[in-house]
């Protein structure tokens, strides 16, 4: 078989654009041209090219606005919102790709892609049996193309399925030539087609199955009964106008179309992706041509990559240098399980591979040499690899992790090595599944000279971005956060993760159960609710199965996309028993599935989990934890709270727990200058009782209630992430009108706050990023989102950023002063978790007053110790309160 790519060109730029600006990228080069569809066209087109290896690919473009189906209905796709003018500028460039990459591509006066795609289809199946055919479309009307030889390809999420007639009736019960009527029956609003009003997918699905078509429908009109053949009478006219239009013309006259073996012309690509400056695509699509051109037997090409290297048996001292860069291959994410694949050094005296590390006598010595400084990507990780393979090290030794560094340069890129690519604009580096192979392909035995290599040349993009990365940190003021707070974190981080944390198996296993059997009763009580409207085998965990049950069988109103997520679910309490038992179900099963039985994954032979504690993921500085994620337990919640019981502490030991009150709000006094939330705080006062006083005007004497307290507590925290009329409305159960006046009595009750909004988001505009107070700064590509929606986010950024992350910030440097403090005074306690605003010890179970005054004071010091750290000659107005609290296990801790 010969595979066929048709590709709807018009549906995959805009769906290139929007994924571009859903993430808040504004791609331009040097002369500001835009380019992030192109960059992400070229990027979807080539993986999928490479994913599928084609035959043949086609690209099919609308040509102007008006087609032959504007003579049929004048206001055909009227209703559409005007496409944004960058986008507009980028149709021209993404064609000029198509043709330097040796794609052929073709548009045509007075018809749609669809119709070039669908003349395609049917020149390709004429012309040989030996043909697959798939299109790339997200327009359903391609569904009527489908057949044997003809399937649509999808993709989400990174994952290719084939949608083919199989598919198709599944879904919509109904063969691809029943698809314009169906369109017909339906409408379709997204091109001003109308149908019958009134009628839905389920009677449309039904009447076609009845009927065949619409001309069937019609001939038996006089057999349909009630209100839809009334419907069906009223709009005629409309469905047939709609089947017409819906309707792909196969018999379009193209000229040149030609299937032919495809040969993407590598050498024009790249002059193309030079042009517009895309430079960190070149490695990446050459990778990808290479495999594609190449015809033999399928073997992947690998990425040209020549470095020279010694492969050796240990490091002896000639090979040692003053400055060294470390690379450690592992393909483990929970590096705690890691093995150690690869050990590369490289310095002034050459690139070094050592073959055996496990008896390399002067590899050890080396890194237990203080003298000899190391520089790595992903520190904490390489010490817990050394660990694992029982390595001796220095840690003072390591003098710098790139990965930080690149965190704090940009946080927008996620940590990995190649993105020092995209930092710097270069290409420095392949990326690993263009050398290693994707998902279950991906192996480290490849061909030794290209795997060898390709290490050197990771290793050595280390080198060459060092200083750069260190010259830019400091031309941005952020040498200090790198150099006195994010790396010596990397140390109390790693003694976190290695400490661990112990856990009750005999409780674990009894929640377990407990969990289980009120699982198995729910889905009792839901299956006698429901009698015969669902078979006995009904799986309640099914998002699909769910939906079929509440919008087909039960007919319950629908959302717009029949979402049946907790927030919908809520949405539909009321309209059935089935509702309620379906949140609770839910809520278990996430219960059972990631923190009872889930957690059983992590535990170590030493009877403890140890959580990843991310230092480099979160866009305002927070801390974030995976494997498991111990952050995510809500306390909130009475029945997942129980699950921090399982969290116990050693032998004669118990759990000390220091928990900054209300944190962001004394930044934001702080940063805001907002006198009268100074006073509260450092006169101590309840702030939720104060802000609902001003709020609702009470006199001194007035008590303030539960109602006007909640609301005052939604304010100060919503102040923070973007309080709106609308949003407020909603979690108060008021009239926007009253939401917005009560927003009016938050802002003369803290006069200084609305200047201090805008002034940040001012900044952020004019600036393109929000920063903290030591200089952690967020791009905000956001703010320049075509989209009101994203626009809007990118306010509520530039508002919470610099709040959040310097809350971050004051919490790391209180981490490191009691840690340093630990080391220093040889205190016999463990740092052994951080939850957001906290930080969790284990200490003796007795004789601890002196460790609790010690801790105290360091975090209520630390907003002060920040300043002194980054060079602010500031004075800290607001105080910091730290609740203490004692327990024997997580969820005594209050």
């Amino acid at each position: 078989m010969k595979r066929i790519l048709l590709i709807d060109g018009n549906s995959l730029i805009f769906r290139a654009y929007y994924a571009q600006a859903y993430q808040g990228y504004t791609l331009t080069t040097s002369s500001g041209i835009p380019t992030n569809a192109v960059y992400s066209f070229a990027n979807m087109i080539t993986n999928l090219l490479k994913e599928r290896q084609y035959y043949d690919v086609k690209v099919a473009f609308d040509k102007g606005k008006k087609t032959f189906r504007h003579d049929k209905l004048e206001n055909y796709k009227a209703g559409r919102a005007s496409t944004p003018d960058d986008l507009i500028k980028q149709f021209p460039i993404a064609r000029e790709f198509l043709t330097s990459a040796n794609i052929d591509w073709f548009e045509l006066e007075n018809y749609e892609a669809d119709d070039l795609i669908g003349t395609m289809v049917k020149k390709a199946e004429k012309e040989s049996p030996s043909f697959e055919i798939e299109i790339f479309s997200s327009d359903k009307d391609m569904f009527q193309l489908i057949s044997n030889q003809t399937r649509i390809v999808t993709s989400e999420k990174g994952f290719i399925s084939l949608f083919g007639i199989d598919e198709l009736f599944d879904k919509y019960g109904i063969s691809p030539s029943q698809i314009p009527d169906f369109k017909g029956l339906m409408g379709d609003s997204s091109d001003n087609l109308k149908g019958v009003e009134g009628v839905g997918p389920k009677t449309a699905t039904k009447l076609i199955q009845d009927y065949n078509n619409l001309k069937g429908i019609y001939e038996n009109i006089d057999l349909i009964k009630g209100g839809v053949k009334d419907k069906l009478i009223k709009d005629k006219e409309s469905a047939f106008l709609c089947k017409e239009i819906a309707t792909i013309d196969c018999e379009v006259k193209m000229e040149s179309v030609e299937f032919k073996e495809l040969e993407i012309d590598i050498n024009k690509m790249i002059n193309f992706l030079n042009k517009y400056e895309m430079k960190s695509l070149v490695s990446r699509l050459t990778g990808r041509a290479n495999f594609i051109n190449d015809k033999t037997n399928n073997a992947e090409m690998k990425p040209s990559i020549e470095f020279t290297y010694n492969l050796i048996n240990d490091l002896d001292e000639e090979y040692w240098s003053e400055e060294n860069y470390l690379y450690i291959e592992t393909f483990e994410e929970n590096y705690h399980k890691g093995k150690i694949l690869s050990i590369v050094v490289v310095n002034d005296k050459g690139n070094f591979i050592l073959n055996d590390w496990s008896n390399a006598i002067y590899f050890n010595k080396f890194l237990m040499s203080k003298q000899n400084k190391k520089i790595v990507f992903d520190l904490k990780k390489t010490w817990v690899l050394f660990d694992n393979h029982n390595l001796n090290y220095n840690q003072e030794s390591f003098v710098c992790d790139l990965m930080v560094a690149m965190y704090i340069l940009d946080s927008n890129l996620v940590s990995n090595l190649q993105n020092i690519n995209v930092l710097f604009n270069k290409d420095l580096i392949p990326n690993d599944e263009e050398v290693y192979g994707k998902g279950v392909k991906k192996t480290f035995d490849i061909d030794n000279s290209i795997k060898y290599s390709y290490l050197i040349c990771k290793t050595i993009c280390l080198k060459e971005s060092h200083y750069a990365m260190i010259l830019k940190l400091k031309e941005k003021n952020q040498y200090e956060l790198f150099a006195n707070i994010e790396f010596p974190l990397i140390e109390v981080l790693y003694s976190i993760e290695k400490q661990g944390l112990h856990i009750d198996r005999k409780e674990l296993e009894k929640q377990t159960l407990k969990t289980l059997k009120a699982i198995d009763h729910l889905e009792e009580k839901m299956l006698f609710i429901l009698e015969n409207k669902i078979p006995q085998n009904f799986n309640f965990a099914s998002p699909k199965q769910i939906k079929e049950l509440l919008f087909d069988t039960l007919e319950l109103k629908s959302n717009k996309k029949n979402s049946t997520d907790r927030d919908s679910l809520e949405k539909l309490i009321g309209l059935h028993p089935i509702i309620e038992y379906l949140i609770e179900h839910r809520k278990l099963s996430k219960l059972y599935s990631t923190y009872l039985r889930g957690f059983e994954k992590f535990i170590f032979s030493d009877n403890k989990i140890h959580t990843i504690l991310h230092q480099t993921l979160t866009n305002t500085g927070r801390l974030s934890s995976s494997d498991p994620n111990i952050q995510n337990i809500s306390v909130k919640d009475d029945i997942q709270k129980e699950v921090r019981k399982i969290f116990v502490c050693e032998p004669n030991k118990k759990f000390l727990s220091f928990d900054y009150s209300q944190i962001e709000l004394r930044v934001l006094a702080e940063l805001g200058d907002e006198t009268n939330l100074l006073d509260i705080f450092n006169t101590k006062r309840d702030v939720h009782d104060e802000a609902a006083r001003l709020i609702f005007h009470l006199e001194e004497n007035e008590k303030v209630d539960a109602s006007q307290r909640r609301t005052a507590k939604i304010f100060n925290f919503g102040i923070i992430y973007g309080l709106s009329g609308y949003g407020l409305s909603n979690d108060l159960n008021v009239s926007i009108l009253q939401a917005n006046e009560y927003i009016q009595n938050y802002y003369k009750a803290f006069p200084k706050f609305e200047n201090f909004k805008k002034e940040l988001i001012s900044i952020a505009k004019n600036e393109g990023y929000s920063q903290t107070i030591s200089n952690r700064r967020r791009v905000i590509n956001e703010l320049n989102s075509p989209m009101a929606k994203i626009r809007e986010f990118g306010k509520r950024i530039a508002v919470n950023m610099p709040i959040q992350g310097t809350a971050a910030d004051i919490l790391k440097v209180a981490m490191i002063n009691i840690y340093k403090n630990i080391k220093l005074q040889n205190l016999p306690v463990a740092m052994v978790a951080q939850i957001h605003d906290e930080i969790i010890f284990e200490i003796p179970d007795k004789g601890y007053d002196h460790i609790i005054k010690i801790i105290e004071k360091d975090m209520k010091n630390a907003f002060i110790d920040l300043l002194k750290i980054i060079g602010v000659n500031q004075e800290v107005k607001v105080e910091l309160e730290v609740n203490v609290s004692i327990g024997n296990n997580w969820l005594e801790l209050k």
